[in-house]
């Protein structure tokens, strides 16, 4: 009876820390705020997925110490895989930017773009304490047929508001809203 009475409180002890577990929290990367841009009325552009960093590509935020070691949170994670957030994020930006058709990875066969923006980060993290975040890689613009593309690489370091992971989160889309600029700034100057 004591062994019973022993094995059944060793359940409730269990239980009972199972329960005090704290659920993760879940963030969605905001749509980018951008100001109307130049209209672009050369046909659809389409966007392959953005190509990011094996830290960057985890749900679990990921953050930057003083040392340059990255810290990766279990309990704080974000609400959606981060290459197709960032993707849809620059879509969206992209999209208001230029007013054109837009479309992103994968897109459908019946769709011919005239342009596609194909983007490569090589850094894209900042810090919890309200410091930088940082965007940096390359992209590259390749019109119907115009050859290899026209490449320029990036680097923004964009002020995180506030500590804390929801500033953090605000600060990777005011990034893409930086780089969704500037790509805009390329397709449209080629297409006057």
């Amino acid at each position: 009876m004591r062994r019973l009475r022993a094995l059944a409180l060793g359940a409730l002890v269990t239980l009972a820390g199972c329960a005090e577990t704290a659920l993760p929290s879940y963030y969605l990367l905001p749509t980018p705020e951008v100001s109307a841009g130049t209209p672009f009325t050369g046909g659809t552009i389409a966007v392959r997925e953005m190509e990011l960093p094996l830290y960057a590509r985890l749900l679990e935020f990921a953050s930057l110490n003083e040392d340059g070691s990255v810290d990766v949170s279990d309990s704080n994670r974000w609400a959606d895989e981060p290459p197709r957030a960032a993707t849809r994020a620059l879509v969206a930006a992209l999209k208001q930017l230029t007013g054109a058709p837009l479309v992103a990875e994968p897109w459908p066969a019946t769709v011919t773009p005239a342009v596609r923006v194909d983007v490569a980060v090589d850094r894209f993290i900042g810090d919890l304490t309200g410091g930088t975040l940082e965007l940096s890689g390359q992209y590259r613009i390749v019109r119907a047929g115009g050859g290899d593309g026209d490449q320029s690489s990036f680097t923004y370091r964009i002020p995180i508001d506030a500590p804390g992971y929801k500033a953090l989160a605000e600060a990777h889309s005011r990034a893409i809203a930086k780089l969704a600029e500037e790509i805009a700034l390329r397709i449209t100057a080629a297409n006057s």
